[in-house]
């Protein structure tokens, strides 16, 4: 079974074994020529592993518009080889250093409005793959 397939069966495993009152959030990369996102669901208290790909010397682009809007966002673990923000409220970005190509790393933790208008975080933890080309 291909990484990305035991990742999402785990998380689909967690998410249901969740209690009902927990909602789910996703965020998706968007169309972004410069990098490849999954989709990303969110559930409170959650941790969720995710590899992005980005291209050398381009910046990616990350859409949490589906969320709504983010509260301020706390970087757990900064990328070493790179730099992430927060854009606004609904989108952050990670650049790469000039001329890197290999492996970053990087841990945030969101805080978000769910339906109901209480607050929810998750921990995302990137896996960052800096390529020369798709």
């Amino acid at each position: 079974m291909p990484h990305i397939s035991r990742l999402i069966l785990c998380l689909a495993v967690l998410c249901f074994t969740l209690p009902a009152s927990t909602e789910l959030a996703e965020a998706r990369g968007g169309f972004n020529p410069d990098c490849r996102v999954p989709r990303i669901s969110l559930c409170g208290g959650c941790t969720v592993n995710v590899k992005i790909i980005v291209l050398q010397n381009h910046e990616c682009h990350i859409n949490y518009g589906s969320l709504g809007a983010m509260h301020e966002q706390q970087i757990l673990v900064s990328p070493k080889r790179g730099r992430y923000w927060a854009e606004n409220e609904t989108r952050t970005s990670y650049s790469p250093n000039k001329d890197f190509l290999g492996n970053d790393y990087f841990e945030a933790r969101f805080e978000y409005e769910t339906m109901n208008g209480s607050l929810a975080s998750a921990v995302l933890k990137a896996e960052v793959e800096v390529v020369p080309s798709f």
